[in-house]
């Protein structure tokens, strides 16, 4: 009996840490505001939350190369805002992304 609930609460786990996962990068894959770029091979998703804040995630490849794809996703933000990215955070904790603060001086 213990180690049928465990198995249950082991794939409820699984199941909601699945869910949040695929949420997160689904609601970022249908933002309105997302444009595809093709930046050094690699093809970068960027999303405009609002204001000067800009989002650059894709470019996942098991080799791919994690400074040159944070350079990739710095260029893509500056192309699609036409503005300088100002500061940066790079998180590859889900997927490889990059959030950035433009000024468009």
């Amino acid at each position: 009996m213990l180690i049928l609930n465990m198995k249950k609460l082991f794939i409820a786990v699984l199941a909601l840490g699945l869910a949040g996962c695929s949420s997160t990068y689904v609601s970022k894959m249908n933002d309105p505001s997302r444009k595809d770029v093709k930046i050094d091979g690699y093809e970068i998703h960027v999303v405009h939350p609002g204001g000067n804040q800009y989002e650059a995630f894709g470019g996942e490849t098991f080799d791919a190369d994690a400074v040159k794809l944070k350079k990739a996703q710095i260029t893509a933000i500056e192309q699609v805002s036409g503005c300088k990215v100002t500061e940066a955070e790079y998180s590859n904790a889900m997927f490889r992304k990059l959030s950035a603060e433009v000024s468009c001086k």
